[in-house]
C-alpha cells in the first residue's frame, strides 16, 4: 500500500505542468488541461483548480461560478494534504475496517461541506445543473466514479432552496466525539493484537 501510494504521488508530480497564474480565482491559481476529465483540485501544499479544457463552453458563466466555488472551498482548506495523511494512517491501520470505514465517510463529507459554500452564495441550482452535464456519458466530460457516487447524497442538498443548517457547535461536537471513539477502537485492537503477539512468545 505504500509502494502504491508512492506511485500515485510520483505520477500526479510527473504529470503537473508549471501553473499560469495569470489564471486565478479568488488568490487560487486555475488551470485548464485538455487531459483533465473533471475538475479537481492538484497539489498538496500549493493546491490549484484543474478544469478540462473547453468546459467554459459546456457550462454557463453562473455553472462555471458554481464548480470554482466548490473547488475553492477544497483548494482552501487543503482538502489534498488531509488525504494524503488519512492515506499514510491507512497504510498503517490497514487492518482495521473503522480506518475503511471512515475514508469513505471523510470523502462523502469534503463534498457535502464544499457544497454548503456554494448553497451559502445561493448557487445550488446552478452546481447541480452544472453536475448533470458533466456526468452525461454523451459529452467529452465525465465526474470520477468516486465523486458521482456521492451524487444522490449531494443533489437533495443542494436542489433544497431553504436547507436545514446545523448548529456549528453541535457539528464540532460529533465530529470530537466520532474522532475520539475511532481512536479508542483503534487503540484498543493494536493493544489487543500487541498483547496477544507478545503473549504467544
Amino acid at each position: 500500500m505504500f509502494f502504491r501510494l508512492g506511485v500515485r504521488l510520483r505520477m500526479e508530480r510527473l504529470n503537473t505542468k508549471p501553473i499560469d497564474h495569470e489564471n486565478v480565482f479568488q488568490g487560487i491559481p486555475v488551470e485548464f488541461v485538455p487531459s483533465c476529465h473533471a475538475p479537481a483540485v492538484n497539489g498538496v501544499l500549493h493546491p490549484h483548480i484543474s478544469l478540462p479544457d473547453g468546459i467554459e463552453s459546456l457550462l454557463s458563466e453562473r455553472e462555471l461560478d458554481a464548480v470554482l466555488i466548490h473547488e475553492l472551498t477544497h483548494a482552501r482548506r487543503r482538502d489534498n494534504l488531509m488525504r494524503l495523511i488519512y492515506e499514510v494512517s491507512l497504510c498503517i491501520l490497514w487492518f482495521h475496517p473503522l480506518v475503511w470505514l471512515t475514508g469513505s465517510r471523510l470523502a462523502l463529507y469534503r463534498e457535502l461541506s464544499c457544497d454548503e459554500s456554494v448553497i451559502r452564495n445561493a448557487q445550488g441550482g446552478d452546481l447541480v445543473s452544472a453536475l448533470a452535464k458533466l456526468t452525461n456519458p454523451k459529452e467529452a466530460f465525465l465526474m470520477q466514479a468516486t465523486v458521482s457516487s456521492f451524487l444522490q447524497h449531494r443533489i437533495p442538498l443542494l436542489a433544497d432552496a431553504q436547507p436545514q443548517r446545523k448548529s456549528r457547535t453541535l457539528s464540532m461536537l460529533l465530529v470530537a466525539i466520532f474522532t475520539v471513539v475511532l481512536i479508542a477502537c483503534i487503540f484498543a485492537t493494536v493493544s489487543h493484537t500487541a498483547c496477544c503477539f507478545f503473549a504467544r512468545k
